[in-house]
């Protein structure tokens, strides 16, 4: 962790396996914002540029400091440091910026806002501060402190990402079995695969600390650059699938069904039968801007009650022939059925 780091050919390996990769999905994320995006502001959108940037820089400033590729040392603290701030504390706004699309009220959790925030002034400056000091001609003097420091910021921000997600995978399903208007078979299967990328964010995040814990932190912080970017991969691409559902309401899957059960005069059974679709999105709770609205407060409960009929007939012979005359008695008294039951309605 000292000034005079050398990596083995094999470690050297893995490591620049895992900062290419994070350097490319940063970057398809970092075009895909600017593809998708309608409108180049709020929150979500630029802690999504902070985020990806962020891992570019990080993984070069520990490039530069495992491979010996630029001998600066400023350079190489301004990349680890501010690329990793912008790295851990952006990908957490991103979780932060869309928690109210899983939330029942219109409330923020500021307390969520004010962890992160008080994490990357203390943690974070921290550990550039004794990663800087660990870099120069008085390494013996932060070394000892910044190993220490390192384990308890990988700690930290476990447990700041076990939060996070932990919000989104409890309000997730309390949704799917709370609230009607989340039981549609698309949305559902959407809520499902958002808990289930949470979940692999955990474990995700678990690796890291194993790297750290036993020791490995070369490999710990390539592999870091890695998790991160491929979290904020899925974290877009739960975006899109969530604004493609949005975008056509949200819709229930039950329905309530209700017979009606008459005969003609010569003994055949008829059946009605009414459904109703118990609830359905009016319109899209994000609207045209899409993607420009996505750091503003949207209330789940503007879902309105659409009531829809649909008839169906079953005719049940008596064995014997129908004429064409007994056809349209049965007919009528169809219709006389469902006038009377729309009526009653």
């Amino acid at each position: 962790m000292g000034a005079q780091n050398s990596l083995s050919y094999r470690t050297s390996l893995v490591v620049i396996v895992f900062l290419a990769l994070g350097i490319y999905n940063a970057t398809e994320v970092f075009i895909k914002i600017f593809t998708k995006f309608r409108a180049y502001r709020g929150v979500y959108f630029w802690s999504l540029i902070a985020a990806s940037v962020g891992i570019v820089l990080h993984a070069f400033g520990y490039f530069f400091r495992n491979f010996h590729v630029v001998e600066s040392l400023g350079l190489e603290i301004f990349l680890v440091g501010p690329g990793g701030m912008c790295m851990i504390t952006g990908q957490s706004i991103v979780l932060y910026s869309r928690l109210h699309l899983v939330s029942r009220n219109k409330s923020k959790e500021w307390w969520i806002l004010a962890m992160i925030l008080v994490d990357l002034l203390v943690i974070q400056v921290g550990a550039t501060t004794l990663y800087a000091g660990s870099q120069t001609s008085q390494a013996a003097r932060y070394l000892p402190i910044y190993k220490v420091w390192e384990r308890f910021q990988v700690t930290a921000f476990f447990v700041q990402e076990c939060i996070l997600s932990g919000l989104y995978i409890y309000r997730t399903y309390v949704l799917m079995h709370d609230s009607t208007a989340f039981r549609g078979k698309d949305v559902s299967k959407l809520l499902k695969h958002l808990i289930l990328v949470n979940i692999l964010v955990i474990a995700l995040d678990v690796t890291i600390l194993a790297f750290q814990y036993a020791g490995l932190y070369d490999i710990q912080t390539a592999w870091k650059t890695l998790v991160y970017s491929v979290k904020l991969k899925l974290e877009f691409y739960i975006l899109n699938r969530l604004i493609e559902i949005t975008k056509g309401g949200l819709s229930a899957g039950r329905t309530a069904d209700t017979q009606l059960t008459g005969s003609d005069e010569n003994g055949t059974k008829v059946q009605a039968t009414h459904t109703r679709i118990s609830a359905l999105g009016s319109q899209s709770r994000f609207g045209n801007q899409a993607y420009a609205r996505m750091g503003d407060d949207v209330p789940l409960k503007d879902v309105s009650v659409v009531k829809t009929t649909e008839i169906t007939v079953k005719r049940e012979p008596d064995g014997d022939a129908t004429s064409d005359s007994s056809v349209n008695r049965l007919t009528d008294d169809i219709q006389e059925i469902t006038k009377a039951y729309v009526r009653k309605q």
